[in-house]
């Protein structure tokens, strides 16, 4: 993902890239020297200003201490202000003369210890607004290490002296010194990370390739390598010219999964998932188009997250044949981690800062852009963003630029689906009823009222179709336009049908029937009012084990209570519930599951999920660990299983062992009509992949 962080830092401190009239650009000539040990960073930054001037204003980390050397110039402090957890300092310059170039001379220390954002009960990660120290340099303008102007882009030459052993990088191209950087384009940003590097590289037709780690890989160094010159062809051919001159992958010194212009920022254990290289990782290469190459008008909605995740994870599994269980997966989100009283339009999204910012911004947007490809058809579509790929490159652009490129290239007004999905918090919810199918002698007619149940004014949708017809190997497809919240069917058919199904590859953003979603993991990680209940008959270490890890779920969560399972005659029947241990008083819920081999408590940690007995809307989930000491790691990789109805671990590392969902057998929105006979399910073809049109 694009590093978000910043981008709220920006906002909040009204740097938005988002400028009116003429970009203004301040090109930055950095000469800058390292000394990690003592967390210190010296500077100096010559700027050339958009124009002529006798007096401009910036903003600086307040530690910096900045001088002006021109003779004459006068520099006066001014506001104050933190921004997180950086002071920051305001200045004027006032200048004997007017110029567009000054020199700025500064030096200090920047050290703000990692921290943890939360996102989520059980769930979270670590950043830094900046970070000068022996293990590593972070520095970007959430830091304010270099003279930030408002509403202004930055250009830069950076030249740095670093200790023996290290390398740097920035976004651009390498100068012809050793760690140097040159990026004549506009960016939002420049960042300087920095350390101990063993330093891969590759030459290929898009751009150059390269590996930072931290410790010597070569097979490690060659797989990605080779991943970064296929994604660079693949999406260079599907939306036109890569925008930099390299891209690199660098081993950051904590665990993260920061996307920046021309490198992404990983961490140590992170690039060493073996999934990772062809999910997260081109991702990461994606937004140097979205984001990074076309950058994000904040202020009306940031679209890059959402239309990344769909050219990126969406398509690789659309390729692997699940694209369908993609978009499964990410309605199941979106109805575990998203209550009405916390929805939002995608205008106001901004960046990830949770579950339930995820699931809007990323999912729904997603799924947006899959509505707009299956409207236009895969030509237009991929027309489309191309077209808005040239027309915005190194600008800020927004939700209405992208309508203004799909309706350019298709000459269709499309002013109702982006006011829909973009303007519109919710989802429709789809019910079918009052099916019938009879014959006439001429053939058959099969009749059904579709009902949009959500509250509110319907949704206008394009409705997939699908009914299976006797002596027909592929199902008769249709696409139903319903505006009102009501739409009658009337079909009439020379074949018998014998299946009906409404959106079966999930096509539609919209709320999942209760039918359509087994009990997950999800469920209660995205519970707005959760019972943890404690086992009573355990051992002290264990019953001290487990209720430290409750506590640590329930810190600064008020809807989260803790309860031991003495102090309950019955299951709290109006909430989520999670049951800690497999001899919890409640867990002869799951007595059958755990009489089975694959989830036996006894050798293994396991979390297992089922629909509450009393009240099918709520999840009951029962947590057990094999030692204590299975507590903290089972905290900590748990919520990465949300989409699971059942997961096992074994070993002290907790290694992987069983995941999936429960299966099921119905669908409200899927009905057989023709009860009683044995009758294959119907073959619903999939999606080509979008790529396969290139």
């Amino acid at each position: 993902m694009k590093n978000t962080f910043v981008i709220i830092l920006l906002l909040l401190a009204g740097v938005s890239p988002a400028l009116a009239g003429d970009i203004q650009v301040v090109h930055h000539s950095i000469e800058a020297r390292l000394l990690p040990e003592k967390g210190r960073i010296e500077v100096q930054d010559q700027l050339l200003l958009p124009r002529e001037s006798d007096h401009f204003e910036f903003q600086l980390h307040a530690g910096l201490n900045p001088e002006v050397q021109q003779p004459g110039a006068v520099l006066t402090p001014r506001a104050r202000w933190m921004s997180g957890s950086v002071p920051v300092q305001s200045y004027r310059v006032e200048l004997p003369a007017p110029s567009r170039s000054v020199t700025i001379r500064y030096s200090g220390t920047i050290q703000h210890p990692l921290g943890k954002v939360s996102q989520g009960y059980a769930d979270g990660r670590n950043t830094t607004q900046g970070l000068i120290s022996e293990q590593g340099v972070f520095l970007s303008i959430s830091s304010y290490w270099f003279p930030v102007i408002e509403n202004a882009l930055v250009s830069f030459d950076m030249r740095l002296d670093l200790p023996d052993g290290w390398s740097a990088i920035s976004q651009g191209r390498q100068g012809k010194t050793p760690n140097s950087w040159h990026m004549a384009k506009p960016q939002d940003d420049i960042y300087l990370v920095a350390g101990n590097y063993q330093v891969y590289q590759k030459e290929t037709p898009v751009a150059k390739a390269q590996v930072y780690l931290l410790d010597p890989d070569p097979g490690l160094a060659a797989d990605y390598l080779n991943a970064t010159e296929h994604y660079l062809s693949l999406y260079q051919k599907l939306l036109g010219d890569y925008p930099y001159d390299k891209f690199a992958l660098v081993e950051n010194f904590w665990e993260s999964g920061y996307g920046m212009p021309s490198f992404t920022l990983l961490g140590s254990r992170v690039i060493r998932l073996p999934f990772i290289i062809h999910s997260a990782y081109p991702h990461e290469i994606l937004h140097n188009w979205w984001g990074n190459g076309v950058y994000v008008d904040y202020a009306s909605g940031n679209w890059s997250e959402g239309l990344t995740s769909y050219l990126a994870d969406h398509l690789i599994r659309e390729q692997q044949g699940k694209g369908a269980d993609y978009r499964r997966n990410t309605l199941k989100r979106y109805a575990n981690y998203v209550a009405d009283e916390e929805d939002f339009p995608l205008s106001e999204f901004r960046g990830n800062h949770g579950q339930v910012s995820q699931a809007v911004g990323y999912g729904k947007t997603l799924m947006f852009f899959h509505m707009l490809r299956l409207q236009l058809g895969d030509p237009l579509f991929i027309e489309g963003l191309r077209h808005f790929y040239r027309e915005n490159r190194f600008r800020p652009a927004g939700f209405e630029d992208l309508q203004a490129a799909f309706e350019a290239v298709s000459g269709t007004k499309l002013e109702s689906e982006f006011k829909q999905w973009v303007k519109r918090a919710g989802a429709p919810a789809l019910k079918l009823m009052q099916i019938s199918v009879t014959s006439d002698g001429d053939g058959y007619r099969l009749t059904a009222r579709l009902r949009q149940s959500q509250p509110g004014a319907p949704f206008k949708l394009r409705v997939p179709l699908f009914i299976q017809l006797e002596g027909e190997a592929l199902p008769l497809q249709q696409t139903l336009v319903m505006q009102e919240k009501a739409l009658d069917i009337d079909i009439k058919l020379k074949n018998r049908p014998l299946h009906l199904s409404i959106d079966p590859r999930f096509d539609l953003f919209r709320q999942l029937d209760p039918s359509e979603q087994p009990s997950t993991l999800g469920q209660l990680f995205g519970a707005s009012k959760l019972t943890i209940i404690l086992p009573a008959n355990e051992s002290a270490k264990m019953k001290s084990s487990y209720e430290r890890m409750a506590r640590s779920w329930s810190n600064g969560q008020r809807h989260i209570e803790i309860v031991w399972d003495d102090e309950l005659d019955q299951l709290p029947r109006d909430r989520h519930v999670w049951l800690f241990g497999d001899r919890n008083r409640f867990s002869t819920l799951f007595r059958e599951l755990l009489k089975q081999e694959a989830y036996s408590a006894r050798q293994q940690s396991i979390a297992l999920t089922t629909q509450h007995p009393g009240q099918p809307e709520f999840t009951v989930g029962l947590l057990s660990v094999h030692s204590p000491d299975a507590t903290a790691p089972m905290a900590r990789k748990l919520p990465h299983y949300g989409k699971y109805s059942y997961v096992t671990f074994t070993g002290k590392a907790l290694k992987n062992r069983r995941k999936g969902e429960w299966r099921l057998s119905e669908s409200a929105l899927r009905v057989d009509l023709a009860k009683g006979e044995k009758r294959p399910p119907m073959k619903i073809p999939r999606h080509q992949p979008l790529s396969a049109n290139l």
